[in-house]
C-alpha cells in the first residue's frame, strides 16, 4: 500500500525540528495509541473524528482513520489541501495512515503529502525531533501555500511533546520500572517493548 504514495521521489516542503525534554521511547509510546487524542488534539479530532471515539490503538496493520464528512483535506481548518499525489488510489484518497519504523521513524500518510518524523536521543530525558512535510515535486516548487497542512501535524506535534515532557516527570518511579502496564489493545507497544529488550540483550 505504501508503494502508492512513492515517497522516493517526494519533496521536503516544510521540516520543524522540536528538542524535546522527554525520552524516546515515550514518544513512540505516544504515537502508538490515541487515548490521548480527544483531550489533547481538538484539531485533529475535528479532521479523524473516530480519535475522537475511543479507537485508542492500532488494531490491524492497514486500518486507516476516515476523513470527517465535512473535511475537504487534511488541513489544520479541513479546507481541501494540494495536489493529491498519483498514486494514492480511491479508498486511501480520504484516510489517513500511521507507520511506526523501529526503531526511531514515524511515518503519516495522507492524500497529498507524507509526513516523516526522525528522532535523535540525546540523553535519557531529551529528544530531538526532526518533522518533514513531503509533497510532489511540483507543489514544492510552485511556491504553493503549504501553511494550513502544516499547521495540523505541527500543533499535534506541539501537543504530543508537551504530553510525552509530563510522562517523563515520572518515567523514574519504580512502577515503571519495566515499561508501566499494558492491556491487551496495547498489543504493538507491548511488542516494542519486547523489541527494545531483545536490542539491549548481550
Amino acid at each position: 500500500m505504501i508503494a502508492g504514495w512513492d515517497i522516493g521521489n517526494l519533496e521536503v516542503g516544510r521540516r520543524i525540528s522540536y528538542d524535546v525534554g522527554a525520552n524516546w521511547k515515550l514518544i513512540i509510546e505516544n504515537f502508538m495509541e490515541c487515548y490521548h487524542c480527544a483531550t489533547i488534539h481538538p484539531e485533529l479530532t475535528e479532521v479523524l473524528p473516530e480519535f475522537a471515539d475511543g479507537f485508542a490503538a492500532q488494531y490491524f496493520v492497514g486500518h486507516g482513520a476516515e476523513f470527517a464528512e465535512e473535511a475537504q483535506g487534511f488541513t489544520v481548518d479541513g479546507s481541501a489541501g494540494v495536489t493529491v499525489i498519483p498514486g494514492v488510489v480511491a479508498g486511501h484518497d480520504r484516510k489517513y495512515y500511521a507507520i511506526t519504523v523501529n526503531p526511531q521513524v514515524f511515518i503519516n500518510l495522507v492524500p497529498d503529502h507524507v509526513i516523516f518524523h526522525r528522532m535523535y536521543p540525546v540523553g535519557p530525558d531529551r529528544t530531538v525531533v526532526e518533522c518533514d512535510w513531503l509533497y510532489l515535486p511540483e507543489v514544492v516548487r510552485s511556491g504553493q501555500d503549504l501553511d494550513r497542512s502544516v499547521e495540523l501535524f505541527h500543533r499535534v506535534n506541539q501537543q504530543d511533546f508537551d504530553a510525552c515532557e509530563r510522562c517523563q516527570l515520572a518515567a523514574s518511579s519504580k512502577a515503571y520500572a519495566q515499561g508501566g502496564v499494558l492491556v491487551p489493545s496495547e498489543h504493538h507497544i507491548g511488542a516494542f517493548h519486547r523489541w527494545v529488550t531483545e536490542q539491549l540483550t548481550p
